[in-house]
């Protein structure tokens, strides 16, 4: 039977995204979990040509620095990934070029961050960039992903070439700093055997959770759940039940069509951008495998 997953938001903001997806199996799940880490494409700084850099770190030090450094990659998909551009080196369907040209004046330290880099695309900058805001006080409040140190008399001028990738080529083009995924807990409590238990026990049942996932009520005496979704299936409850003689009192399952995802994003992209992108590349890659099948049956070679 055709099965129609179904995906469900149940919060979100600029970084991180908890969502349910149901109705489909764990292979699907983790699909999709592997498709959001390793294949969605965003921009990172992949090339960096040193002019002059006469700071304590050396080029190499500095050059793997700023690869790290997340760009904002929101219209990724404007852009053409290097093997597929027809230029002959590099041009503006492919790459974007971002400078950093910096020394230290004065007796004071100089901290070089992310917001001193300088892109010709301002649709690509650093994820942290406060190059949009016009107030200075607001600027160096803002910060900045720091790259190196400058004493008096040091300086670095450099230009870095950022182009499309996917995490499974480096880790640099990873959109996501934590993606997991937990099946929804199936708890189901035994009120026969919980009727067997006097106040006191119900209560030290009911706190041997150290996720809180059950709550005594004073007036009706007697506990239930008060949020699955914080299990652990660390199987305290279980362990209580059995050493107050009711083994039976509650059972800890996992639902198998049921998962809660959490996606914490670098900030490249959006979290729900980064799940679109990925539905639509899991979608290609299953018509991509269904259209060759097919192919393979037609033509007598699928075995």
């Amino acid at each position: 039977m055709k099965r129609q997953p179904k995906l469900e938001i149940i919060s979100i903001n600029n970084d991180s995204m908890t969502f349910m997806l149901t109705k489909t199996d764990t292979s699907v799940a983790n699909a999709l979990r592997r498709v959001m880490i390793a294949e969605v494409p965003t921009m990172a700084i992949d090339l960096v040509e040193v002019e002059n850099n006469t700071s304590v770190l050396h080029d190499e030090f500095i050059a793997h620095r700023l690869g790290l450094i997340p760009l904002r990659s929101s219209k990724v998909d404007r852009f053409n990934y290097t093997r597929d551009c027809n230029c002959s080196d590099r041009c503006p369907e492919c790459s974007v070029e971002l400078t950093l040209n910096i020394a230290c004046r004065d007796e004071n330290e100089l901290d070089v961050t992310s917001n001193d880099l300088r892109s010709d695309d301002p649709d690509v900058v650093p994820v942290d960039s406060s190059q949009d805001l016009d107030n200075l006080e607001l600027q160096q409040e803002k910060g900045g992903i720091l790259i190196v140190k400058l004493r008096r008399g040091q300086e670095i001028k450099l230009k870095a070439i950022a182009k499309k990738g996917v995490a499974k080529e480096h880790a640099k083009w990873s959109p996501s700093c934590g993606t997991t995924y937990a099946f929804e807990p199936d708890i189901r409590i035994n009120h026969d055997a919980m009727d067997l238990l006097d106040e006191s026990q119900k209560q030290d049942w009911v706190n041997s959770c150290p996720t809180k996932v059950y709550r005594y009520s004073e007036d009706e005496h007697t506990a239930d759940i008060e949020d699955a979704s914080r299990c652990t299936y660390c199987d305290e409850c279980k362990k209580k039940a059995i050493q107050l003689g009711v083994p039976d009192l509650v059972s800890v399952r996992h639902k198998q069509d049921r998962f809660l995802f959490t996606v914490e994003t670098t900030g490249a992209l959006r979290p729900e951008e980064v799940m679109r992108s990925a539905l639509k590349i899991l979608q290609e890659k299953l018509t991509n495998l269904h259209s060759h099948l097919a192919t393979e049956q037609d033509t007598g070679e699928f075995h």
